[in-house]
């Protein structure tokens, strides 16, 4: 009995090890993606709001809209308030994204988009 208890042990011990490292890559690949689209939707919402401040978008416009993600409204007072052509500062922003590693920050950034594309 003991010998059979170590053989399963041993059986599944030689196969999860090589499993594991393979997961935790593939899980990693996954949370860089994840993170490069949200910058890449951070640099897409900052050039729609610049361009929309260009054809005389009021602030008041985006102080009505309650953004799901915790920087839109950063991006929107900063723009408000820059020198930065549209595409200095959709760069500076996506640049912003990937200095700051925080997923949940850059989050919703698809869907405030949208909000302020229309």
């Amino acid at each position: 009995m003991k010998n059979t208890v170590l053989t399963i042990s041993a059986i599944f011990g030689s196969t999860l090890l090589p499993v594991s490292p393979a997961s935790i890559l593939k899980a990693e690949a996954h949370k860089l993606e994840i993170a490069l689209q949200n910058c890449h939707y951070t640099k897409k919402f900052a050039k729609t709001v610049m361009e929309k401040r260009k054809d005389s978008r009021p602030f008041s416009y985006y102080q009505k809209i309650d953004f799901e993600s915790p920087v839109a409204m950063e991006i929107v007072l900063q723009a408000y308030n820059t020198d930065y052509t549209v595409s200095e500062f959709s760069n500076y922003w996506f640049e912003k994204c990937l200095e700051i590693d925080c997923n949940e920050f850059w989050a919703d950034l698809e869907v405030a988009t949208k909000l302020v594309s229309q």
